[in-house]
């Protein structure tokens, strides 16, 4: 009987033996794992970066290409106007004699009441509240009307509710519905009583200043409108005069000619046409007789029209 269990005993160890080889043998095998698992985060890490530096990479090719796009169309345009003073220098060739003049700094009385007048329309409209001021006034008004109107929908329901309640049965549908109606009902009614007493306020100062709007925007109606009237008859008029100069050929001003070239670009020649009758308007409206500077020194302080008028037509001349 010893000797059966001394030979299971040696095979149990000799089994345990293998076993604890195994062991080890996988142990070996899982440090080599995880050993390749560091090096696959490595890897993933330098495809990450790899891909970031790739993502650079086509940035800065696109706002290369549209610098260089930028400078193909600049350049475009340069050579368009360059093209143009060309064609104006041929067409005046000295041997032809003296060319005419363009009066374009010609201001008679006429236009210089013009001027004044859609000056002053502007600075009646300016004085006036602008459209998104108007919009936030409804908005604050129509909040409060909302608020009120779900209020009382929700007070008509349960006072609806509450008739059910005194009428009808306990074990009846109606009365149930009714139930439910009334707790439902009665805190919406509540919750929005709060909100339309915290409305009220701002609504009621929206409501008086769109009433206070209204009486100044009638009272000053005939102002704007001849405001109106007179700018579009002073553009005409200037839009009348640089078209006959176009039409006989008159050499403009040397202002006319540093922004806008001495004639009419082949392109877009509508978009330079009014650009020029602005810039005429400006002139006159605020008596400019710079010779050089088209629109002559900037406003020393910020004059609402003018300050803006001015900054508009400086953007709008870089692009001839």
């Amino acid at each position: 009987m010893s000797e059966d269990y001394g030979h299971q005993v040696r095979r149990l160890e000799s089994r345990t033996g293998g076993m604890e080889h195994e062991l080890h043998s996988l142990r070996s095998k899982l440090g080599e794992v995880e050993d390749l698992d560091y090096e696959l985060r490595d890897i993933r890490g330098d495809i990450r970066s790899l891909e970031d530096d790739l993502s650079t990479v086509r940035n800065d090719l696109t706002e290369l290409d549209d610098d260089v796009r930028a400078d193909i169309q600049d350049t475009e345009q340069a050579l368009k106007r360059l093209t143009g003073r060309v064609q104006a220098l041929e067409a005046h060739p000295l041997a032809a004699g003296p060319a005419p003049l363009a009066g374009l700094d010609t201001t008679d009385l006429e236009r210089k009441k013009l001027a004044r007048a859609a000056s002053h329309g502007w600075n009646v409209r300016a004085g006036l509240l602008p459209g998104h001021q108007r919009e936030a006034h409804r908005l604050k008004v129509r909040e409060y009307e909302g608020a009120v109107e779900e209020r009382d929908e929700h007070r008509d329901k349960v006072v609806e509710a509450a008739g059910v309640l005194a009428s009808q049965p306990r074990t009846s549908r109606e009365y149930k519905q009714a139930v439910w109606d009334f707790g439902m009902s009665r805190p919406l009614a509540e919750q929005h009583d709060q909100r339309s007493k915290r409305l009220a306020g701002p609504a009621q100062r929206a409501r008086a200043a769109l009433a206070q709007e209204d009486t100044l925007r009638q009272a000053k109606a005939s102002l704007s409108e001849q405001g109106d009237k007179a700018e579009r008859k002073l553009n005409w008029l200037l839009r009348g005069r640089l078209a006959d100069a176009v039409r006989d050929r008159a050499l403009p001003p040397m202002w006319f000619v540093t922004v806008l070239g001495p004639v009419p670009p082949a392109h877009k020649t509508q978009t330079w046409l009014d650009l020029a009758t602005q810039v005429l308007a400006y002139r006159v409206t605020y008596g400019i007789t710079d010779q050089v500077v088209a629109l002559g020194p900037a406003p020393d302080e910020y004059l609402p029209r003018r300050t803006e008028w001015h900054g508009e037509l400086v953007k709008n001349l870089r692009r001839w």
